[in-house]
């Protein structure tokens, strides 16, 4: 069963998301800040972490930034955010991520999760 992340400071969108997710037979965990994601990812393995761009207190592309020079960078990310400029799409790109722009569309979301899920996590980047 794959494990997936969701970091997203709207709780309301992202427990909508995970109990879906959920139903479909994925493990789920939801995250308010990115604070701890580090810390999280040393001591539990995920498949694929969903997040938002627009975090309180924290830019969602510094996080990914981080992510990409960690032990962790194995991890698929995919980005659903409400910041949607060509520029912060581009560098989400620049990071091997996914993105999808808010409002998204929950079934397209969940019909992209197993994708997103079957990519190799060093696709795309150079080593």
């Amino acid at each position: 069963m794959a494990r997936i992340l969701i970091l997203d400071d709207n709780i309301y969108f992202a427990r909508l998301i995970a109990s879906q997710l959920t139903r479909l037979g994925y493990a789920v965990r939801v995250m308010e800040a990115g604070e701890e994601l580090l810390d999280l990812l040393r001591a539990e393995r995920y498949d694929l972490l969903i997040m938002e761009l627009l975090l309180q207190g924290q830019d969602g592309l510094t996080l990914l930034q981080t992510l990409s020079c960690s032990p962790f960078s194995y991890l698929r990310v995919l980005i659903v955010s409400h910041r949607t400029s060509y520029v912060d799409q581009q560098r989400v790109a620049e990071y091997d991520a996914d993105f999808l722009s808010k409002p998204v569309d929950l079934y397209e979301l969940l019909e992209k999760v197993p994708m997103f899920l079957k990519r190799k996590s060093w696709e795309g980047r150079s080593l």
